[in-house]
């Protein structure tokens, strides 16, 4: 059985109520998400989203465009963005607004669809 993307550990990181946030940004263009993206997450998870080769946590950043993203509500990738995963990953609701949080996670979709191609 596939895991989410960003499970390692055969759990989810978002809470459940997680799943039913509606993502604000629907339908707008998975560009705009690009430059928050490269900015915040790029860096370990690589801009085109197939994981940084230097990035240094444990366990390693996962690939965000793979297909197992699928697994996941935009809620629960929102989540994550903002929240963070313990004490790998940091969480980004002080340094991007809740527009730039959900345009990510558009970006995100379009990595997870074919890569940075789709998103561009």
């Amino acid at each position: 059985m596939a895991l989410p993307a960003h499970d390692k550990h055969g759990k989810k990181h978002a809470p459940p109520a997680a799943a039913q946030l509606k993502n604000p940004a629907a339908g707008t263009k998975a560009e705009l998400g690009k430059a928050s993206y490269e900015r915040a997450c790029g860096a370990c998870h690589g801009n085109d989203g197939k994981a940084a080769a230097a990035a240094k946590t444990t366990p390693k950043p996962p690939k965000l465009a793979d297909a197992h993203m699928n697994t996941l509500k935009d809620g629960e990738i929102y989540w994550v963005i903002t929240n963070g995963i313990g004490k790998t990953m940091p969480g980004f609701q002080a340094q991007l607004s809740d527009t730039e949080r959900w345009q990510i996670v558009n970006y995100v979709r379009a990595l997870a669809k074919g890569g940075a191609a789709h998103a561009h």
